[in-house]
């Protein structure tokens, strides 16, 4: 037998061909639905790169482009025996279009079997997403991933010395979630996890990983950091609940703003009776002043607008971490220029009212991409817990200096 073998899969999906065709096509949505990466040149000859944290990667580029209905690329995989071929095929359905995807040119022999097995496994997989995150919005690899059930940060070298923890690097959790199996193991706040299921975990990016090794039900053992000490516990991973996020613009911007407006009366009682001077005062050595933390949110709530921009216009803002500490003058700047506590209330104050305004004038292209439109609020809508959690550091900063 010479004949090559090829794999036909197709899925109906409730969008138009435009945006289908984005879908299997440009390296921003590519991300939503297929790879951990993607980088492409959309013009026949232009590459199609895309990168999965499994460590396979294809190396390919597009054959022949035929835009919103056809578009045909060639296909190296990792460890693969050769080159394959992939065509997406477009046609508008009455229910919406119909994706229909070939992959061609798997060789007859044993040592394509294994290509071939996963080709099926992996398409059927990735058009069922590519329907979840073009109809609604959810990427399924994430909904589906396995639940700790902590809210955390990444651990910086300042917070470990400053706390006293034993590590460098690492994820620190902020919260174990009622009812999750990171609080049954007792996980609580001010521990850090070092590795969980064996697979080190020093950022978010390698601690995602090593949760999509796992599904729900799964026990793994979680090494941490509690202070001075390291121990291993058991954790149950459990199913990944599915955050609220309103699928219109206008009900993003009406529950962000009854959030601003809650969070600001509560913001301007806590600081009505404090005198400018105290403002300026440090609790402790090492500690912010009240005035610092308020510079804080006002350059942080600028910050978050450009991260929104960017999500806004490519989908993405792939950049390392960055913190405060890391560049002082950030701060300092912000209080050279507005040095009063009103003032700087009231700095703040608009800051939150431009990323009101910039919410509202969210380009039609981003809310018709589902997937990104639903990042994108769900950024929004949990930005102002970051303020709650400064507004509680400025009520027991006021506390203190009060005697409390």
């Amino acid at each position: 037998m010479s004949e090559t073998r090829s794999v036909e899969q197709s899925v109906i999906i409730e969008t138009t061909p435009e945006l289908a065709f984005e879908a299997v096509t440009k390296a921003s949505e590519l991300r939503e639905w297929c790879s951990a990466e993607a980088k492409t040149e959309v013009h026949p000859g232009g590459r199609y790169d895309l990168r999965w944290d499994s460590g396979y990667r294809i190396d390919g580029k597009f054959v022949e482009l035929d835009a919103p209905r056809r578009a045909a690329v060639t296909w190296k995989g990792t460890g693969e025996p050769g080159e394959t071929a992939v065509e997406f095929r477009i046609e508008p359905t009455a229910a919406g279009v119909e994706v229909k995807l070939v992959h061609r040119g798997f060789g007859p022999g044993a040592e394509w079997d294994e290509a071939v097995t996963a080709s099926e496994k992996g398409w059927a997989v990735g058009l069922e997403n590519l329907k979840s995150t073009l109809e609604t919005g959810i990427d399924l690899r994430i909904a589906r991933r396995p639940f700790l059930g902590i809210r955390f940060d990444r651990l910086t070298p300042e917070r470990a010395a400053k706390e006293g923890i034993a590590a460098k690097q690492g994820i620190y959790v902020d919260e174990a979630v009622e009812g999750s199996g990171a609080r049954a193991a007792g996980l609580a706040k001010g521990d850090v996890i070092l590795a969980l299921g064996g697979m080190e975990t020093p950022g978010n990016g390698e601690l995602g990983r090593a949760l999509s090794a796992h599904q729900a039900g799964d026990v793994v053992a979680v090494d941490l950091v509690r202070g001075q000490k390291r121990e291993t516990i058991q954790v149950t991973l459990g199913g990944r609940p599915q955050e609220d996020v309103p699928g219109t613009l206008a009900a993003v911007i009406e529950r962000l703003s009854k959030r601003h407006s809650e969070i600001n009366a509560d913001l301007q009682a806590a600081v009505a009776e404090l005198a400018d001077v105290e403002a300026g005062q440090r609790p402790a050595e090492g500690e912010w002043s009240v005035k610092e933390v308020l510079a804080h949110l006002s350059s942080g709530m600028r910050e978050f607008q450009t991260v929104l921009i960017y999500t806004a216009v490519s989908g993405w803002l792939d950049s390392e971490p960055f913190y405060m500490d890391q560049f002082p003058g950030q701060m300092g700047a912000v209080l050279a220029v507005t040095p009063t506590l009103k003032g700087l209330v009231d700095r703040f104050l608009l800051d939150e009212q431009e990323t009101e305004a910039l919410v509202r004038m969210l380009p039609e292209t981003t809310v018709a991409h589902k997937a990104r439109f639903r990042r994108l609020a769900q950024q929004v809508l949990s930005y102002p817990d970051h303020t709650c959690e400064h507004i509680a550091q400025i009520k027991k900063n006021i506390e203190i200096l009060h005697g409390g």
